[in-house]
């Protein structure tokens, strides 16, 4: 890793992440999701391979979970977005 993704990984742990918490997500670095009851909120942050470009990719699924395109079933705490079909998730 470069110090410059390290730094942004430091920044994001001390100045993002406890705001995600506060506001209700749980899991861990890259991936955060938030339950609620109509549906669950997805957060992945991913770099780039070839630089220091940071990418944040939101989505959501239903509060059952996700069945994905080979019918893969994921809990709602298990789903990332990565999951999610690309024409359903933000960057």
């Amino acid at each position: 890793m470069s110090v410059e993704r390290d730094n942004i990984i430091n920044s994001l742990r001390e100045n993002v992440i406890p705001t995600l918490r506060d506001r209700g997500f749980k899991g861990s670095f890259p991936h955060f999701y938030r339950k609620l009851e109509d549906r669950v909120d997805l957060l992945m942050f991913q770099f780039t391979a070839w630089g220091e470009v940071l990418y944040v990719e939101v989505s959501k699924c239903s509060p059952g979970g996700h069945i994905d395109v080979s019918e893969t079933f994921y809990t709602p705490n298990k789903v990332k977005v990565y999951n999610i079909d690309t024409a359903h998730r933000q960057k």
